[in-house]
C-alpha cells in the first residue's frame, strides 16, 4: 500500500488530526480522487459546522423578522391612530357646522325691529 499524504496534512496542525477538524470545500475536491475515512470525517466536520452556521444565521433572521412585523404593527396602529383623529374631527366639525347653521336659520325667522 502506497503511503500517501493528504495535501491538507501539510497545513494541519501536528497537534490536530485532519479528520477531528472540518476540512475547506478545495480540501474536500483535492481529495476526492483518493478518499478516505479520514475525509469523510473531514466532510462530516464540514457538514455539522455547516449546518450550524445555516441554522445560527436563520435564528438571526428569524429575530430580524420578528422586529420588523413588531414594527409593522405598532406603524399600523399608529396609522389608524390617526384615521381615528380625522374622524373625530370631522364629526366635530360636522356638529360645528349644525350648530351654526341652524343659528342662522332661527336668526333668520326672527323679524329685526
Amino acid at each position: 500500500m502506497m503511503n500517501r499524504t493528504n495535501p491538507d496534512q501539510e497545513r494541519a496542525p501536528a497537534s490536530e488530526p485532519v479528520w477531528e477538524r472540518p476540512w475547506s470545500v478545495e480540501e474536500i475536491r483535492r481529495s476526492s480522487q483518493s478518499w478516505s475515512l479520514a475525509a469523510d470525517a473531514g466532510l462530516l466536520q464540514f457538514l455539522q459546522e455547516f449546518s450550524q452556521q445555516t441554522i445560527s444565521r436563520t435564528h438571526e433572521i428569524k429575530k430580524q423578522v420578528d422586529g420588523l412585523i413588531r414594527e409593522t404593527k405598532a406603524t399600523d396602529c399608529r396609522l389608524h391612530n390617526v384615521f381615528n383623529d380625522f374622524l373625530m374631527l370631522s364629526n366635530t366639525q360636522f356638529i360645528e357646522n349644525g350648530c351654526v347653521y341652524s343659528v342662522k336659520k332661527s336668526l333668520a325667522l326672527i323679524p329685526f325691529l
